[in-house]
């Protein structure tokens, strides 16, 4: 056996033993194990000696055995199969869920598998799916409270006055129908007989959060005075402040004041009962339909930050043997420069580190081969020995270009021994690098985790990059794009404006992820942003199968989605739509036809 190939067996056992990820080696013709890891024998709760020379069957690992036969039947038809989730038992009979890849090598000689613990990730999903039911529970309540309620029920914005929504039992009430309501005032209905009675609801709302057994006098649509007992209560509908008002006509009963003093007494607790209901409904439902989405991105973000952790835990371990032998390269070092004179080693020692200085490059294949053979022929030359594998490796490391222009140099290395010894410390440099890396691409995921998890209703406005928010969205949808979504960015300017940070990264989101989900993730996303002298313009745009034109009017409304039952309650485009037109001052539109979608969003500037 020659030493390269010694050395490359011995990094694939290293590789093989050391992964963090579960993997084994089994013979094709037999079935049998060949090699495990301690990562695949903890999945399984056994020793190696427990599975090497054992079948899958043998130990009884499959909860599905249909598993086993999908699995052999891709491996005898394509050769390969990828993350495919595999439910195994455990010695103990517990169940793990583990993603399994696995490759036929050798020409069939043997089966090298792969795979990742991904149960805990599992479980999230599950705890998402399951909030994901209660948010369609608790929005169902809310709708038959509100629409069966045989009071009059309103729902207006605290700020404008203008009407949100309204049950029939209203419109029976004050007589207008309700396309003549919403977006309407009360004072533009001309429906209160003085304003003081409104201006004497709502300070009694203000001060207390909320009144009860308030009576009023209303003006219907044909000019009939009605008489009305009131409970109102100001909600927080995501950062907006909302007047929900429960009316019940008294008229009738007014004749009497006996009977208007039991009719008052016996409706205010009914009134009572009916906002307690209501509060914790709509509580419910934004709690749920907030931890639903978290659990989504929780799950999401698991995933993704799984890489850059592995490859931590990879290139730390081979830092860390390399220092525990450190000593032994001390002597070998020594025993190198012995061979040189001062001046020569001083001579190393600077050129040593000027490599070391150098930018690694990223080679095409064609020039990645030109310049091994280069190196090559240069090794064998000056009698440096093993020329190829040292060649490789100093193409892995990316500064062939410094070797080549100091051919001559060389000579100074004609013990591979010292040369080897400099390659290595180089790879440790490049192993540290990569480290880093992955540190940084960790802490912009739990950023932007953080950021899109915070929420303060009482927040004043405050300077926002633009760009920065929509990248804290792109971030944790990142691992949901990378398998079939290309990203477009066109930035032609990077925008700060005066706004609300939690409530523009809950604009982006819905407009991202509704992109997302009607490309079936498979698609072009292009995300805009264009600075005008008083707004910023952002577009998302997807090439899906556009909005039907049937359904282009209500998609704004409360309550109103396309979905499958659980997949959304309908509340997303109302939400994005309030906090830019209400919170913002700006305005939102979009244009949709079979393949092109484009949402714009025009942000004032102050």
């Amino acid at each position: 056996m020659s030493s390269s190939q010694s050395i490359s067996d011995s990094i694939w056992h290293t590789a093989f033993s050391s992964s963090p990820i579960g993997m084994s080696l089994t013979d094709m013709q037999t079935g049998l194990y060949v090699e495990v890891n301690e990562v695949y024998c903890h999945w399984l709760g056994r020793t190696k000696e427990e599975v090497i020379g054992k079948s899958t069957l043998d130990l009884g690992i499959y909860s599905n055995t249909n598993d086993r036969e999908i699995i052999l039947e891709k491996l005898k038809t394509d050769g390969h199969i990828l993350n495919k989730e595999v439910s195994l038992i455990t010695k103990s009979g517990a169940t793990v869920v583990i993603l399994f890849s696995g490759r036929i090598l050798e020409n069939g000689k043997y089966l090298l598998s792969a795979g990742q613990n991904i149960t805990a990730l599992k479980e999230k999903e599950n705890l998402a799916s399951a909030l994901q039911s209660e948010l369609v529970i608790s929005k169902e309540l809310f709708e038959s409270v509100f629409r069966l309620n045989p009071a009059a029920v309103s729902l207006s914005d605290a700020e404008t006055g203008k009407y949100d929504d309204i049950n029939e039992a209203y419109c029976r009430l004050i007589g207008f129908e309700r396309d003549e309501i919403i977006g309407k005032t009360s004072h533009e209905l001309n429906i209160w007989i003085t304003k003081l009675d409104r201006a004497r609801l709502l300070a009694e709302v203000q001060k207390k959060g909320w009144s009860t057994g308030l009576e009023a006098s209303v003006r219907t649509k044909t000019g009939e005075i009605r008489h009305v007992v009131s409970g109102n209560t100001i909600l927080n509908n995501h950062g907006r402040p909302t007047l929900l008002a429960i009316l019940i006509d008294i008229t009738e009963s007014k004749q009497s004041k006996e009977a208007l003093e039991y009719a008052v007494k016996e409706r205010t607790k009914e009134l009572n009962r009916i906002l307690e209901d209501l509060q914790k409904t709509q509580d419910q439902l934004i709690l749920a339909e907030k931890m639903a989405t978290l659990g989504q991105l929780v799950a999401s973000v698991a995933h993704e930050i799984n890489n850059p952790l592995a490859a931590i835990s990879a290139f730390s371990e081979q830092i860390y043997n390399r220092i525990g032998n450190f000593g032994n390269r001390l002597f070998q070092i020594k025993e190198s420069f012995s061979k040189h004179s001062e001046e020569e080693v001083n001579e190393i020692v600077t050129w040593v580190t000027n490599l070391f200085t150098i930018k690694p490059k990223s080679y095409a294949f064609a020039e990645a081969r030109k310049a091994k053979k280069n190196l090559e022929g240069i090794f064998n030359r000056f009698g440096i020995e093993p020329a190829y594998d040292l060649a490789d490796r100093i193409v892995d490391l990316g500064v062939p270009d410094y070797f080549l222009e100091n051919q001559s140099f060389l000579l100074r290395f004609q013990s591979s021994l010292l040369l080897d010894l400099v390659l290595s410390e180089l790879n440790t440099l490049r192993s540290i690098e990569s480290i880093r890396l992955a540190v940084e691409r960790t802490s912009k995921i739990v950023y932007s985790l953080k950021s899109y998890g915070r929420f303060d209703k009482n927040e004043a406005k405050s300077p926002i990059n633009i760009v920065d928010t929509i990248e804290t969205v792109l971030t944790l949808y990142q691992s949901k794009m990378k398998s079939g979504v290309d990203c477009i960015r066109l930035y032609n300017s990077s925008p700060t404006i005066l706004g609300y940070p939690d409530e523009l990264i809950q604009i982006w989101t819905n407009l991202i992820y509704n992109a997302l989900q009607a490309m079936a993730f498979k698609g072009i996303l292009t995300i805009q942003v264009d600075e005008f002298e008083k707004e910023v313009v952002i577009q998302i745009k997807d090439n899906g199968p556009g909005i039907p034109i049937t359904i282009q009017k209500r998609i704004f409304e409360p309550f109103y989605t396309t979905k499958e039952k659980g997949e959304g309650s309908g509340l997303g485009l109302g939400i994005v739509k309030q906090s830019v037109e209400e919170r913002h001052h700006g305005r939102i539109q979009f244009q949709s036809e079979p393949g092109s979608t484009v949402f714009e969003v025009f942000l004032p500037k102050t």
